[in-house]
């Protein structure tokens, strides 16, 4: 597992990240959207900590979570002091090896990610967005929304969740970022207390070798739905985020996009 320290003494919080290296580039045929599905199973509780919401708010948490194409991410931001530290590693290192991830959960749970990709599915922006996005990847897996279709949302067996939780949700295919006001030869040490436990994962990783084909000239989208309103989007390919040049890409996307400053 990969460990990032950012100690800040000026601080009054701590805060623990916790982000594992899968999301909705990794998903299987029928199964788009279960890694952000995933996400929400999290807050489901292990059987040491049951009522996860609560155990955070009773403990003045400011936390939350989410799913992106190649990540999913959780955090919990806690005042300052000896224990919040070795608490909020003792609950990830329980979420990451103990979660139910049971068949009653995703019943209930998957009624609030459908509404959450209906809200997608009523605006525009999103809708076009995802659109353009699965023009732009012909063969990488890019071109599946992160919330996935509605009928693998509405489908999905527990069982994949299940698999697809034993899979990723290990400490070698994890990144735990520690910021704040802490003790960092303490943190290290609770670290090896708490994410030490997990026994060593008996599988391999496959690896993702699907590569973008170069495109072959300009693709268009044209979408059409009841109302009034009129947007015109671009899209770009540009180089990956390792590239030495993608910062300064970044930076010129701000300068011609930002609102309310942008060049457009």
């Amino acid at each position: 597992m990969h460990v990032l320290l950012f100690p800040d003494q000026s601080k009054q919080t701590t805060t623990v990240n916790i982000t594992y290296l899968v999301g909705s580039r990794n998903e299987s045929y029928g199964e788009s959207g279960m890694a952000h599905l995933l996400e929400h199973m999290a807050f489901k509780g292990t059987q040491s900590n049951r009522d996860v919401p609560k155990l955070l708010n009773e403990r003045g948490a400011q936390f939350n979570a989410s799913t992106s194409y190649d990540r999913t991410n959780y955090f919990e931001t806690l005042p300052a002091s000896d224990d919040n530290p070795k608490w909020m590693l003792d609950f990830e290192a329980d979420r990451m090896l103990n979660s139910f991830i049971a068949k009653k959960d995703l019943d209930s749970e998957m009624t609030v990610v459908r509404n959450e990709f209906e809200r997608g599915e009523n605006s525009l922006e999103s809708v076009l967005y995802e659109r353009m996005m699965s023009t732009s990847y012909l063969a990488h897996a890019y071109h599946r929304s992160v919330i996935g279709f509605r009928s693998d949302i509405e489908n999905v067996p527990i069982e994949h969740l299940q698999a697809f939780y034993k899979n990723y949700y290990q400490p070698d295919n994890a990144v735990l970022t520690i910021a704040g006001k802490f003790d960092e030869s303490k943190v290290l040490d609770w670290i090896v207390q708490t994410f030490g436990k997990a026994p060593k994962p008996g599988r391999v990783l496959a690896k993702l070798y699907t590569v973008e084909p170069v495109q072959d000239g300009e693709r268009s989208v044209v979408l059409r739905r009841a109302g009034d309103t009129q947007i015109v989007g671009a899209m770009y390919h540009v180089p990956d985020g390792a590239n030495p040049d993608f910062a300064a890409i970044n930076i010129l996307a701000n300068i011609l996009g930002d609102a309310p400053s942008g060049r457009l």
